[in-house]
C-alpha cells in the first residue's frame, strides 16, 4: 500500500471495522445515518452492488451493538449522539463464508455457523438439527443468558443463489433448492417468539428476489434500497471525497506534477455517478476510489473484482439489446419482483451496479426511472465484456483493436479507425440472429467501450449516431445498414441538437458509415471537418512572419486527400505561427474559382512557380492540369529555380477499373524511379499525411535557416 508519510492509511480491501481503528485508517463517517437507522428497532433490507461497503457496514453494526465504544471515538455517534453503547448479543450470517455448492452443504454450513457462534458465547451445545429450529434455539439461549434482545446481521444473503445463475440447468436447480432453504431459514424471523427476542435484523445483498420466493414470511421487512434518506449510506459523496481524502489528492498531484482539479474531475468521470433513489445524491464507488488513490492510476478496479458472469450470460441468452438500456423506463415495483426463471435484465443490471438512475419522472403519481451507465469504468468494462460475449471475440484481440480504435479516432485518423471496425466485424462468426439491429448494437458497443467520453445522439432501427468527446474535438459518428453516407452527413448537418457544437471552440467532425449486414462489410464511408478554423496572419505579424507557399496539384479522384491536407496544413500552422512561420496552401481548385478570363493554364503555372514547395498527387486519373504542372515544376526544380522542393505522391491501392490514364500514371512513376527521384507511395490518407509531414518539416527548417543566414 502506498502510504504517504504522516497520512492515515487508506482502508483498501478492509471489511472489518476494528481494523480501521487498530491501524488508524481513514473512515468516512456514516454514523449519523446509521444512528438514524438503529434508533428504530425493526427488520431491514439493503441491496447494493458488490464491493460497495456492505460488509464493512455489517462489521460496524456488530461493534456498535457489542458496545465497543473505543472503536467510535472519532465518529459522530460517539461525539454527538445519545447512544449508550450498550451490549447486545450479535449473530452474524456472512454468506461470503458459508459454503453453498448444493443445498445439503448450505444446510450443514448454516448449522456449523450457528454451532460456532453458540460456542463463542459459551452457550450449551445446540440440540436442534434443522437450521430453522436451531436458529430459534440459539436466539432463545442468547436472550436468556444476557437478558438482552438479540441483534441479527446477514451479509450477502443472495450469494447461494446468484453464484449458480446463468450457467446451466443443473446449477439453476441448485439455485432454486438453495432459495427454498433460505426461505425457510429467513421465515424464522416471522415467528412471534423470535420477533420478541430480536431487536434489530439487518440483511444485505446484491439483489432482492421477490417476497414470494424468499421473504414471503417477512412482511415487516423494510426495504432501504431505494429510500431517499439512505441513498448515501454506502459509497462516497463528492463532499466526503474532498473532506476525507484531500491529503491523498495533494500527494498525487505533487507526485505526478498535475493539478488537484484535474484529478478530482477524472475521478468523477471514472468512478462517480451511482444513484440509488429518487434523491439527486450520487456516490463514488469506494473500492475504485481507494485503489486509484493508492496506485495513482485510473483503471477498472471495481469491475475487475465484481465481474457479473451470471448477468452477462443472462443478457446473451435473452439477446438483450444493449442500446435499449438508455431508453429503458421502469417503475419501483419492478425492482422487487425477481424470479429465478423470469429475471428482468434492466432491473438486475441496476441492482448489481452496471447501470444507474439517470433521471426520475413522475406521471399521475407514478414514479418512473430512466437509466444509463454510471461512469467511464462501468461503461467501458461492461460493454467490452458484452461485445466479446455477443460476438464470440477473443478478449486479447478485442482489447488491442479497442485501443487502436480509440487512438485513431482521437487523432482523427478516420480511415484507420474504419479499417479496425471492419476487422472486428470480420472476426465475428456468422450467427442465426445477426440482423441489421444486431450489427447496429455491435457498433454501439464498439464505440462506447473504446472511447471514454461518449453519448448516444440517435438510436433507431436503421441507424445510430454516437458522439465522441475530448477536450479539443467532438466527433459524431453515424452508422447505418440501409442509408447512403451522404444522407447521414446531411441529417447531421440539419440536426438542431448539433447546431451548438458548430458554434463551439472545439473542432467538429462528422463520420458516416454504411454497412452491408449480409456481406458483413463496410461498403462506403466519409468524413467531414465541419468547422475548421483557419489560422490567419494579423496585420502586425505580416512584417516578420516567414510565409512558405505550398502548391497542391491533384486529380479529381483524390478529393478526400486534398481535404485532409488542408486540415493538416491548418493544424500545422497553429504550431508554426508561434515561431513566426506560416504555410500558405495554394490549391488549383481555389485558383480556378477565383480566375476570370482566358489563359488559365498560364495563370496556374505562374502561381505554381512562385511557390516554395509543390506537391503533386496521382491515383487513377491524370487530372486536367496536374501532369502539365508537374512537368513544368520538375523542369524548374532541376534548373535550381522555384519550387525549391517537389514532392510526388502515388496512391498505391489498385483502382477498381484500370483505364488508359492509370497506365500513363504507372509510366510516370516508372520514369521518376528511372531518374532516381524520391516519391511518396501511400495506401491511406494517414500514410500520406505522415510522410508529407516528415518531409515538409525538413523543408521548413532548411528554408527558415536560409532566411536567418
Amino acid at each position: 500500500m502506498n502510504q504517504p508519510e504522516n497520512l492515515n492509511l487508506l482502508p483498501l480491501n478492509i471489511s472489518s471495522f476494528n481494523k480501521i481503528y487498530d491501524y488508524n485508517m481513514i473512515y468516512v463517517d456514516k454514523t449519523p445515518l446509521i444512528h438514524f437507522l438503529i434508533c428504530r428497532p425493526g427488520q431491514y433490507f439493503l441491496s447494493r452492488p458488490r464491493r460497495f461497503g456492505k460488509s464493512l457496514l455489517v462489521s460496524l453494526l456488530k461493534h456498535l451493538f457489542l458496545g465497543h465504544k473505543d472503536y467510535f471515538k472519532q465518529t459522530w455517534i460517539a461525539q454527538n449522539a445519545a447512544w449508550q453503547f450498550k451490549f447486545h448479543p450479535v449473530l452474524i450470517f456472512d454468506f461470503n463464508e458459508i459454503s453453498h455448492d448444493n443445498p445439503e452443504q448450505l444446510m450443514r454450513m448454516l448449522n456449523h455457523s450457528m454451532n460456532r457462534q453458540a460456542a463463542d458465547y459459551e452457550l450449551d451445545s445446540l440440540t436442534e438439527i434443522e437450521p430453522k429450529e436451531k436458529l430459534i434455539e440459539l436466539i432463545h439461549l442468547l436472550s436468556k443468558k444476557y437478558h438482552e434482545k438479540v441483534i441479527v446481521l446477514v451479509d450477502e444473503y443472495d450469494k447461494p443463489i446468484i453464484d449458480h445463475l446463468g450457467i446451466d440447468e443443473e446449477r439453476l436447480k441448485i439455485a432454486k433448492a438453495n432459495r427454498e432453504l433460505l426461505k425457510i431459514f429467513f421465515g424464522t424471523f416471522k415467528g412471534l417468539r423470535v420477533a420478541e427476542q430480536v431487536a434489530f435484523l439487518f440483511i444485505t445483498g446484491v439483489s432482492k428476489f421477490s417476497h414470494v420466493s424468499i421473504f414471503s414470511d417477512l412482511n415487516n421487512l423494510t426495504d432501504l434500497t431505494m429510500d431517499d434518506r439512505f441513498a448515501t449510506l454506502l459509497g462516497y459523496t463528492e463532499f466526503e471525497l474532498k473532506q476525507y481524502f484531500h491529503s491523498w489528492i495533494e500527494k498525487w498531484a505533487k507526485d505526478k506534477s498535475i493539478t488537484e482539479n484535474s484529478i478530482y474531475q477524472t475521478l468523477k468521470d471514472w468512478y462517480d455517478g451511482f444513484r440509488f433513489s429518487s434523491a439527486i445524491d450520487k456516490v463514488y464507488n469506494p473500492i475504485s476510489i481507494l485503489s486509484a488513490l493508492d496506485q495513482q492510476k485510473y483503471k477498472n478496479y471495481w469491475f475487475e473484482t465484481a465481474t457479473p458472469t451470471f448477468l452477462i450470460n443472462l443478457l446473451d441468452q435473452n439477446h438483450f439489446s444493449i442500446p435499449k438500456i438508455e431508453t429503458s423506463v421502469l417503475q419501483e415495483k419492478h425492482f422487487s419482483s425477481y424470479e429465478l426463471t423470469n429475471l428482468d435484465p434492466t432491473a438486475l443490471m441496476f441492482q448489481t451496479g452496471y447501470i444507474t438512475i439517470k433521471d426520475v419522472k413522475i406521471h399521475d403519481r407514478i414514479t418512473e426511472f430512466v437509466f444509463d451507465f454510471p461512469n467511464v469504468e462501468v461503461k467501458q468494462s461492461f460493454l467490452e465484456l458484452i461485445i466479446i460475449k455477443y460476438g464470440h471475440l477473443s478478449k486479447d484481440d478485442y482489447a488491442t483493436d479497442s485501443l487502436k480504435l480509440y487512438h485513431d479516432l482521437m487523432h482523427h485518423r478516420f480511415g484507420l479507425a474504419i479499417q479496425t471496425i471492419q476487422d472486428i466485424f470480420q472476426r465475428i462468426p456468422k450467427l442465426d440472429h445477426q440482423s441489421q439491429q444486431w450489427f447496429l448494437q455491435m457498433f454501439y458497443m464498439m464505440i462506447r467501450s473504446s472511447c471514454p467520453h461518449t453519448r448516444t445522439i440517435t438510436t433507431l432501427d436503421d441507424k445510430m449516431v454516437i458522439m465522441i468527446e475530448s477536450n479539443k474535438s467532438s466527433i459524431l459518428i453515424a452508422f447505418t445498414c440501409s442509408h447512403a453516407v451522404k444522407d447521414l452527413i446531411l441529417e447531421l448537418n440539419v440536426n438542431p441538437i448539433i447546431h451548438p457544437l458548430k458554434l463551439s471552440d472545439k473542432d467538429l467532425y462528422f463520420v458516416g458509415i454504411s454497412f452491408d449486414h449480409q456481406k458483413r462489410e463496410i461498403t462506403d464511408w466519409t468524413d467531414e471537418h465541419v468547422n475548421p478554423k483557419p489560422v490567419e496572419i494579423t496585420a502586425s505579424q505580416k512584417a516578420f512572419v516567414k510565409i512558405i507557399k505550398l502548391f497542391l496539384a491533384s486529380s479529381g479522384d483524390l478529393e478526400n486527400e486534398r481535404k485532409e491536407i488542408s486540415v493538416w496544413v491548418n493544424r500545422k500552422n497553429k504550431r508554426l505561427i508561434k515561431n513566426n512561420t506560416f504555410i500558405e496552401l495554394v490549391i488549383w481548385e481555389d485558383l480556378l474559382h477565383s480566375f476570370q478570363g482566358q489563359g488559365i493554364q498560364d495563370y496556374f503555372n505562374q502561381e505554381m512557380l512562385a511557390c516554395d514547395i509543390v506537391v503533386a498527387l496521382f491515383y487513377s486519373k491524370v487530372g486536367q492540369f496536374t501532369k502539365e504542372e508537374f512537368d513544368l515544376a520538375y523542369s524548374s526544380f532541376k534548373a535550381g529555380n522555384k519550387p525549391y522542393y517537389l514532392f510526388v505522391g502515388f496512391k498505391s491501392t489498385p483502382p477498381r477499373t484500370v483505364s488508359q490514364e492509370y497506365v500513363e500514371i504507372i509510366k510516370l512513376r516508372a520514369q521518376i524511379e528511372q531518374d532516381e527521384q524520391f516519391y511518396i507511395a501511400f495506401e491511406s490518407i494517414h500514410q500520406l499525411i505522415l510522410q508529407l509531414d516528415a518531409q515538409i518539416e525538413t523543408c521548413i527548417h532548411q528554408l527558415t535557416d536560409n532566411i536567418k543566414k
